[in-house]
């Protein structure tokens, strides 16, 4: 009896030795691998959804533009004397811009009024000299004939010439006389001047500095016709529409005004804010205009800088639009990867109360904010995983932004059906229809 209890003793010691030995070195392993252990990727839920630089719904920096703007230049030629506008004058269509410089102009022409009063002098006595000697011809003799004749001819000649020099004198005194009339230019539509070029290489009121929107003498925003610029990058651009509703924010107040895009300039891109693009690879992207005329121009100044949200329909942030591709469900319960308060992912339920098919978004009501931070649903996204917001540079099993889906193509990139359990979502599913 003594041998077999002493046999147990030396059985459950040695298990002990070998628990506490692997205890340990599984401690060990754990210490030596921590600082290998695996991080995930993630972004801000306001990044994805639009207040950042990623997402379907994204605010994009604005400056509101004159839309049509008119140019009047002095006449080839012509000196300005005396401007009667400057910078932001209200102007109707007929009222005076400037004068042309026509004193010379006008001495000018008084020695041609002279000229002209000279040659029809002139062309008055040939005239006469000719009658004189139709009248001579008339009562000569025979052998007086010829040389009267031959007088008769000299003095046609010259009148002939005279009245082509009197003629040509007129028209050029005319002509300086349509000018001098013209010394003055009036406005042609009814406007704001925008910019008067004094070659003094300053800048205009509307914060658009001379030679960079035009080299014209008088630039004329007519009427109140303004629209609002707006860039977006290489990457996001075709996302956008004419037609597409957008809303236009003051970044001083709580100004809201509606708008929509009417022009997508794609044939060149946008170099004017003089800043670089770089995706998230390091290559430099392109930037191209976009150009939105606002329903209203209540309380828009010209040079006033502004955010245009593409999420017009979208009017506060209690409904969140989350693209699909970062949602997994589990029956009719829908998921995202979340960051906790320790920094570590967790699997967080989260409230759906719609599905848009098409911008492939769901409305998230619940369990989400503006200021949590979520990864991409990758299947080596697990519970426990520590995240990081520094984007791989390098091809990994953690990340998709080498995959040309998910967050290297800005958040929204198809995935193949079923891998999240996200087929079969349809339009037409009801709020009722989501778990909760």
């Amino acid at each position: 009896m003594e041998k077999k209890r002493s046999g147990w003793v030396r059985i459950i010691t040695i298990l002990l030795v070998l628990a506490l030995v692997g205890g340990g070195a599984y401690y060990i392993y754990q210490q030596n691998a921590g600082d290998d252990e695996p991080t995930v990727f993630v972004q801000s839920v306001a990044s994805i959804t639009g207040m950042g630089n990623v997402g379907l719904y994204a605010q994009y920096n604005g400056i509101v533009e004159a839309k049509d703007v008119i140019e009047v230049n002095p006449s080839a030629g012509m000196t300005v004397k005396e401007c009667f506008v400057s910078a932001g004058s209200k102007v109707k269509e007929g009222d005076r811009l400037f004068r042309y410089d026509v004193d010379d102009m006008e001495l000018r022409h008084a020695q041609m009024q002279i000229d002209i009063g000279g040659l029809e002098n002139n062309l008055r006595t040939y005239r006469e000299q000719l009658e004189a000697l139709k009248k001579k011809l008339a009562k000569a003799k025979e052998d007086e004939r010829y040389e009267i004749e031959l007088d008769i001819q000299t003095v046609e000649l010259a009148i002939r010439k005279a009245d082509y020099d009197l003629n040509d004198q007129r028209k050029k005194a005319d002509e300086m006389q349509a000018l001098i009339d013209a010394s003055e230019v009036f406005s042609p539509v009814t406007g704001t001047v925008r910019s008067v070029r004094d070659n003094s290489g300053g800048y205009d009121p509307f914060g658009y500095g001379y030679g960079e929107s035009s080299t014209a003498y008088i630039t004329i925003i007519a009427g109140t016709a303004f629209c609002v610029k707006g860039t977006v990058n290489e990457q996001t651009v075709f996302t956008l529409y004419a037609g597409m509703p957008v809303l236009i924010r003051s970044r001083v107040n709580d100004t809201v005004l509606h708008g929509t895009i009417y022009r997508i300039n794609t044939d060149a891109p946008d170099t004017s804010s003089g800043t670089s693009y770089y995706d998230g690879g390091g290559e430099r992207a392109s930037r191209y205009a976009f150009y939105v005329e606002p329903e209203s121009i209540e309380g828009l100044l010209i040079g006033q800088h502004v955010l245009i949200d593409l999420n017009a329909n979208e009017e506060t942030s209690s409904i969140l639009k989350l693209p699909a591709s970062f949602l997994f469900s589990e029956g009719d319960y829908f998921f995202v990867w979340a960051v906790d308060a320790d920094g570590r992912i967790e699997k967080r339920n989260i409230t759906v109360v719609a599905y848009e098919e098409e911008t492939e978004c769901f409305q998230v009501s619940g369990g989400l904010t503006l200021r949590d931070r979520i990864a991409f649903p990758d299947p080596t996204v697990h519970a426990g995983m520590l995240a990081t917001e520094t984007a791989f540079t390098e091809p990994s099993e953690n990340n998709l932004l080498n995959g040309g889906q998910g967050v290297g193509n800005g958040g929204w990139g198809t995935t193949e059906e079923d891998d999240f359990g996200m087929d079969n979502v349809t339009s037409d599913m009801v709020p009722g229809g989501f778990g909760g």
